[in-house]
């Protein structure tokens, strides 16, 4: 082509870029007809001209988001005028025989179109759920290049909501647009969200399996690995209605029990095989790396989760607990609400989650991920094969030898992170979690393999990471919250694990993590740990109001967008309304926290056999900070707990700017150096602690 042409070429796609209007800041519904608006969008102009004359792309003259009316849209490839564009409105991939493009599209409010994917049968063990009403839609629109030599450009894709009033349906989180091959998601064979072939061949190997549970249950949507992973295409639209990031990806479904679900977890993984090997754009907001040193720049992988265990209920839980407990000394994930759509469908709201990877440690602390390893329920998830000795060597160290010895403790600490894996069993034990480490399910620990200084958590020890805490906190039992939970792992007559009568009897040893825990127990400093460890997630992690209030203000998030997913998704057995229900489900989860947080210490009292339960209060005066044990306090207002007579409490005062320690004053207690800003607290009452700065 020459360059007269190409300028002339860059000119039409400038003009082109003015067609269609921002995505507007308040959003009126219209019907399928009605006007079709055309005001000026600065957002499609990506590039400069000088770069659209020899892009071989497709570029639309309106960018994804939101739109108060109809639209016209156009495409082009202004470097290339003898190619031919060909386009989906479907989600499918676009080819030679797909719909070419002759003149521009009007897209309209697709509420009166009938559903497609939301009709499909066959997609949970447990029953069909299929919608009663037409559910939401957007137009999607796929496009590709294909120039007369046969060459083709990459796939564009749009998504276009007409009509829909973002604000009011769904508050101040991102919307995410899905879309791939109708057969990636329901073919029998090869589809990953229905139960296909894989039943089928399942039920054949055992025709008893018919008698198993909707939830044990084979299907396609249970298998893994990257033969059921499905290319997609990923677009973010944010808040205000603008398109923040638009890639492609593979997609798998994600979970254990819940992938029996109609609202299936979605894992999304970037690799060069779809362009890009990360997603670099800020998905999470706030999501701060591990090593304090800034944000998250970029991510590997990520879920799309629909609740796990709490997915019929508060669908909150999980991000709720780890929210809670993201200053401990284990890892935790970030999350962020949001709602999703597969092609062009209402796919309900969904948390867009952290995914633990050898990536993640990479992300998280600069460690080179070729050196991590991460132990998922006793199995390899990262690393190499051989690296399973690495955690055999810690367990049956610790499980073999007498942990009251000090010399035999110093070993195992050599090998394990105390702190952080005494926090992980206090957070379990306090959300009375039904489901967890005890139960030899929903623990993750990692370490790198060859110890180096590129960051302190690179020492070789094993350090805990928090994930699927939802079948806790009373989910079906509306709420409980004085339940022990503690005294059956202590003393073992809590059935973690028993082999059925016709399991075949093997070689392998059965480590079951309870029996490390009882292990370490009988270690004087570790049990220190864990106590105050509890006491301290029970004092200020899980403070009564404070997490009260936390799941009132995250009510107000999730009271608008859960709602209509159950009406979308189910589930099957309720029939009356989803916004009252849901409010009974939030009030469940909230009067677990208050009834936990007040009963809680004469729970620890009984299981562990401790002594009189003292009220605390700590406070500051002047410009510092206090740190109570591992927990750094507020220094706005007096911080109230309760502590147990048989341990001390360790403070640590730190000044704030041009401010300098003074002395610990302490009431009805002893303080072992009253000048230091590190002291020991030992009392037999009540006690209050302030830490004066001057």
């Amino acid at each position: 082509m020459k360059r007269s042409a190409r300028i002339a070429a860059g000119l039409i796609a400038l003009a082109l870029c003015t067609a269609c209007a921002e995505a507007p800041s308040s959003v009126t519904d219209v019907s399928t007809g009605g006007e079709v608006q055309s005001s000026a969008s600065e957002s499609a102009a990506e590039q400069s001209p000088e770069e659209a004359q020899t892009e071989l792309k497709v570029y639309f003259s309106c960018e994804s988001g939101f739109y108060d009316s109809p639209i016209e849209l156009e495409m082009s490839c202004p470097a290339y005028p003898d190619g031919k564009i060909f386009y989906t409105t479907d989600g499918s991939t676009p080819d030679a025989n797909s719909t070419p493009y002759t003149e521009k599209i009007t897209l309209k409010n697709r509420k009166a179109d009938p559903n497609v994917l939301a009709a499909q049968t066959g997609t949970s063990a447990g029953g069909d759920y299929i919608p009663k009403k037409k559910v939401d839609k957007a137009n999607i629109i796929r496009a590709v290049v294909i120039l007369p030599d046969g060459t083709t450009s990459e796939i564009a894709s749009k998504t276009y909501f007409i009509g829909l009033d973002r604000e009011k349906k769904y508050g101040s989180v991102p919307v995410i647009s899905l879309m791939t091959d109708f057969e990636n998601l329901y073919d029998h064979e090869k589809g990953i969200y229905i139960l296909g072939q894989s039943l089928d061949n399942w039920l054949a190997e055992d025709p008893e399996n018919k008698n198993k549970e909707p939830w044990e249950r084979e299907g396609n949507y249970s298998q893994r690995g990257r033969e059921w992973e499905r290319p997609v295409a990923f677009e973010l639209i944010t808040a205000d209605g603008s398109e923040g990031i638009s890639q492609d990806m593979g997609m798998r479904i994600m979970g254990a029990a819940s992938r029996s679900a109609t609202q299936k977890s979605l894992r999304l993984i970037a690799r060069e095989d779809y362009g890009k090997k990360n997603v670099k754009y800020p998905l999470i907001p706030d999501n701060m790396r591990s090593d304090g040193t800034g944000e998250v720049e970029k991510y590997k992988s990520f879920v799309l989760r629909n609740g796990g265990n709490d997915c019929d209920y508060a669908k909150l839980r999980d991000p709720l607990f780890q929210q809670f407990s993201s200053g401990r000394r284990f890892e935790t994930q970030q999350f962020a609400p949001c709602v999703v759509y597969l092609n062009g469908e209402y796919w309900g709201m969904y948390t867009l989650v952290e995914d633990y990877s050898d990536n993640y440690i990479e992300n998280n602390y600069g460690i080179d991920n070729k050196n991590v390893v991460i132990i998922k329920r006793g199995e390899i998830e990262e690393g190499e094969e051989a690296d399973i000795s690495l955690y055999h060597d810690m367990f049956d160290f610790i499980t073999s030898n007498d942990m009251s010895i000090p010399e035999n403790y110093a070993k195992a600490e050599e090998m394990l992170d105390m702190g952080s894996y005494a926090d992980y069993c206090a957070l379990n034990f306090y959300i009375h979690n039904y489901d967890s480490i005890f139960k030899d399910n929903n623990w993750r620990m990692w370490r790198v393999r060859t110890p180096d200084s590129t960051s302190d958590k690179a020492d070789g020890k094993w350090r805990m990471m928090v994930y699927d805490t939802d079948y806790s906190a009373g989910i079906y039992d509306g709420g409980r919250f004085g339940d022990d939970n503690i005294s059956p792992v202590l003393n073992g007559t809590d059935k973690l694990w028993e082999k059925s009568s016709d399991e075949e009897e093997t070689d392998e040893t059965v480590r079951l993590p309870a029996d490390m825990f009882r292990s370490l127990m009988a270690n004087g400093d570790f049990r220190r740990e864990l106590i105050i460890s509890l006491c301290d997630i029970r004092n200020y992690d899980f403070e009564g109001t404070a997490a009260v209030d936390e799941v009132v203000r995250q009510y107000e998030v999730y009271g608008k967008l859960v709602p209509p997913t159950f009406d979308r998704f189910g589930p099957e057995w309720l029939t009356w309304n989803t916004d009252k229900y849901y409010e009974q489900k939030i009030g469940e989860l909230a009067n677990f926290l208050d009834g936990r947080y007040n009963k809680f210490p004469e729970i620890m009292q009984k299981a562990f056999g401790l002594g009189d339960i003292a009220n605390a209060e700590i406070s500051v005066s002047g410009n510092g900070f206090v740190t109570v044990n591992n927990t750094p306090l507020p220094s706005d207002r007096v911080s109230k707990g309760k502590y147990f007579t048989d341990y001390t409490v360790t403070v640590r005062a730190e000044a704030g700017d041009g401010a300098v320690f003074k002395e610990w004053k302490c009431t009805g207690c002893t303080v072992s150096d009253s000048t230091s800003p590190e002291a020991e607290i030992s009392f037999t009452g009540d006690f209050a602690v302030e830490a004066v700065f001057e």
